[in-house]
């Protein structure tokens, strides 16, 4: 990020640039923004900054086939003490630290402890109070990094009604299984959210258990998705023959 007429904002550099007045303490979503760039760098090695979140997402564009790894050459940026506590970050440091030093993670959200503790009726009570706030900004979904389908399937009639405010508990449910097997806690939906939504809680309790259930953590440049669908292909529409 570079500071230019008082405001922070992502800065692409080419060879010859120089950098200006360099920033590193706000927390923009590297990887979305190297989704945007990459198709109009058709050749040569695109360097990025990255922390932990960014690496892990970077990962997930793999993939799938959106970026190609071996064209991206990461600087690992190491989190600040204060930035990891903001995020209730759990894996703060890059594989590789070029930049800054490692925290220690926040091993428990207290959030997310606090829901686990309730019986089932009030973990219920308590996501359907929340998800009344709802007002549909979509907010959530557009600072995604891993966010990449082309139609966004919650703006889809066949899964969500396309008027009403708050949404109803399907809008986000459809999303938590959209991002089972991608999200990398990021905490941007959560920082995007203008109503207060805890959706990194939401998110770390799906990734719980996606670990739990498959052994399997998103970010893993290694391991593809064991499930067979989240939902990236085209919707099943009425009169489909094959749809069963």
């Amino acid at each position: 990020m570079r500071t230019e007429h008082g405001n922070v904002a992502p800065v692409l550099l080419a060879k010859g640039d120089g950098p200006g007045e360099l920033r590193a303490d706000v927390p923009y979503q590297m990887a979305m923004i190297l989704s945007r760039v990459y198709p109009h760098v058709p050749e040569g090695r695109i360097a990025v900054v990255a922390r932990r979140c960014d690496e892990k997402a970077i990962a997930e564009l793999s993939k799938r086939d959106i970026v190609d790894r071996d064209r991206i050459a990461l600087i690992g940026l190491a989190c600040t003490k204060e930035q990891v506590a903001e995020c209730r970050c759990r894996d703060p440091c890059p594989e590789t630290v070029d930049l800054g030093e490692c925290s220690d993670p926040v091993v428990e959200d207290p959030v997310v402890e606090k829901v686990r503790s309730m019986p089932p009726e009030a973990r219920l009570a308590f996501w359907t109070d929340q998800f009344r706030k709802c007002n549909k900004c979509y907010g959530c979904t557009v600072n995604c990094p891993v966010c990449f389908c082309d139609d966004c399937l919650l703006e889809d009639k066949t899964f969500t009604v396309e008027k009403g405010i708050p949404p109803g508990m399907a809008f986000h449910v459809i999303r938590s299984m959209h991002l089972a097997d991608k999200c990398v806690e990021c905490g941007e939906c959560e920082r995007s959210c203008p109503v207060d939504i805890p959706l990194l809680a939401l998110r770390k309790m799906a990734n719980d258990d996606m670990k739990e259930l498959f052994g399997y953590t998103a970010g893993d440049a290694d391991r593809k998705s064991p499930l067979l669908t989240t939902l990236e292909g085209d919707p099943i529409k009425e009169g489909d023959v094959d749809a069963c």
